[in-house]
């Protein structure tokens, strides 16, 4: 494989970008500095990028900060969706997203073309946490989190599975939960009285919003989010883990 292909692979930059970016800054293929886009690299030789250790793979993983205003969907509509922020090479990859965001709601957005690690993260019977940073309209009552550790009816078949809150300020608090439900978050915060007005993802299991990222933008996972795929685990709870906006 050529190498301006191969960084554009694991990086999502276009291969005229690859190749501009190589002049100022080679490559090192097996501890070799290369500058030559036309290289022929082997997938398993070691690629260091711009500092980075890159890892070729058949599948792409994406984590990005979603902004407000983008749908999670492939299918062009009134609304622009999350797909038209990626860069050309990576859209021709198959995408999609891992579970899905609200329009408005912005943060934390897994986007793959591994079923298999989507299905790991998404399964009802997996009970992934997934944490939000969510402002409201009036004071959160304190009740409220006792509440949400038994589970609240919002209109489904059975209450919501135990949820922990932390209440941060009168009006904003980080709330986590296991299950995906419908406008979840939003239904529990209306069961003690309180409108969402923002809300934030900040973390889906062991993968956490990287907050150098501007709203929009997004990068490929590092070798530590890369071991987390790559273990396989089922299990990709973090309890008793704290995040602050």
């Amino acid at each position: 494989m050529r190498l301006d292909k191969y960084i554009a692979s694991c990086t999502g930059m276009t291969r005229k970008d690859v190749k501009k970016a190589l002049k100022k800054s080679p490559a090192f293929v097996a501890g070799e500095k290369v500058s030559a886009p036309e290289t022929q690299v082997d997938i398993k030789t070691k690629v260091v990028f711009m500092g980075e250790h890159l890892h070729y793979s058949e599948f792409t993983y994406i984590l990005m900060n979603k902004a407000a205003g983008y749908v999670c969907t492939n299918r062009a509509g009134r609304n622009p969706t999350v797909f038209s922020l990626l860069g050309d090479d990576v859209k021709a990859k198959e995408l999609f997203t891992v579970g899905r965001l609200d329009k408005d709601t912005t943060g934390l957005l897994l986007i793959t073309n591994d079923g298999d690690f989507s299905h790991r993260m998404i399964h009802a019977k997996k009970h992934v946490d997934k944490t939000y940073y969510l402002t409201v309209d009036t004071p959160i009552p304190v009740e409220a989190v006792e509440k949400f550790k038994i589970g609240v009816d919002i209109g489904d078949d059975e209450p919501t599975k135990p949820a922990t809150l932390e209440i941060l300020t009168e009006t904003s608090a980080n709330l986590t939960i296991c299950e995906g439900r419908f406008h979840q978050v939003k239904r529990m915060m209306e069961t003690v009285g309180c409108t969402v007005t923002s809300l934030k993802r900040l973390s889906v299991g062991p993968f956490t919003l990287d907050e150098s990222l501007a709203e929009g933008e997004y990068r490929f996972f590092n070798d530590r989010e890369m071991e987390f795929v790559k273990k396989g685990s089922p299990d990709f709870r973090t309890p008793n883990v704290h995040f602050l906006p």
